[in-house]
């Protein structure tokens, strides 16, 4: 079971870590406060997840959809109509099983269509999100070592997933790497807070490629930033959760590329963020 309970802290289609749960259903609402003369995002994403248990380890389903809407500076000499609002939807095919009593293994595959949809589908709006890792785990702790290849963490590079993550008491816990860090706390049984550092962003096709300066091209669009807060979760009932983020988001940099390389970056300032979250937790307060 804590082996199982790991996994859950790394995997790309959940949100939470400790409990004994899985999200079938949940929706997110992000945006960044106005901040003057710089890029503003809004996001929203909905996200639904089917498990499968195996004879042999765990087998999950899961299709995300995120739309993404962008607050250009007024003073912005370039047209950007073309370029404020991007969708995407992905699929994720995920698997688990333990090797041993001590290890196990988890890796997915998340085929990815991301675009201003300007213009029809075609393959430079796909994209191939996945991740692997390893676990090590006990009763109190668990090491995780990997490779996740994300772009709703605005980046097309893989990320190295290396982390260690512990249980201090029934009120206490923390999970302490890349690409995500947190401490969580427990109020009660309805109520807890967890203080948070991970990455944010999305990469996108721009359909119809954008000229700029009359001589430069751009394909693709990436948001990154880093963002640390604080998330209040409220358990409704036992199946039911709200929570509200909210923190400072740093290192934004959002710009145009062509074949990866910049060929424009708009300003993006360091600003606060406020996002609600609606969670349905399937399998809680069960054995799994």
């Amino acid at each position: 079971m804590h082996l199982r309970l790991g996994v859950f802290l790394l995997m790309i289609v959940s949100t939470e870590g400790r409990a004994q749960n899985f999200e079938i259903f949940s929706a997110d609402i992000n945006s960044t406060l106005n901040n003057s003369n710089s890029v503003g995002l809004r996001n929203a994403s909905i996200n639904i997840n089917l498990p499968l248990i195996l004879k042999k380890g765990m087998l999950t389903n899961s299709l995300l959809f995120s739309g993404y809407a962008i607050d250009y500076n007024t003073d912005e000499t370039m047209n950007t109509a073309t370029i404020e609002n991007f969708e995407t939807l992905k699929y994720t095919l995920g698997y688990f099983t333990e090797i041993n009593d001590t290890w196990g293994f988890r890796t997915n595959i998340s085929p990815t269509i991301s675009s201003n949809f300007e213009s029809g589908i075609t393959m430079e709006d796909v994209f191939l999100n996945g991740s692997l890792a390893f676990i090590r785990s006990n009763k109190k702790s668990s090491f995780h070592i990997g490779l996740v290849y994300n772009t709703n963490f605005g980046t097309n590079k893989p990320i190295p997933i290396i982390s260690y993550s512990r249980k201090v008491n029934n009120t206490v816990s923390y999970s302490l790497g890349m690409p995500i860090t947190k401490i969580e706390y427990v109020i009660n049984s309805a109520n807890k807070a967890n203080f948070y550092l991970k990455p944010k962003g999305f990469y996108s096709n721009i359909s119809d490629n954008l000229i700029i300066n009359t001589t430069d091209k751009a394909e693709k669009v990436k948001y990154k930033s880093i963002q640390s807060g604080v998330n209040y979760s409220h358990a409704i009932d036992d199946f039911w959760k709200l929570s509200l983020n909210a923190g400072y988001q740093f290192s934004s940099k959002y710009e145009l590329l062509n074949n990866n390389e910049s060929v424009y970056e708009f300003k993006a300032k360091n600003s606060f963020f406020v996002g609600l979250n609606l969670k349905f937790d399937l399998l809680k307060n069960k054995k799994n």
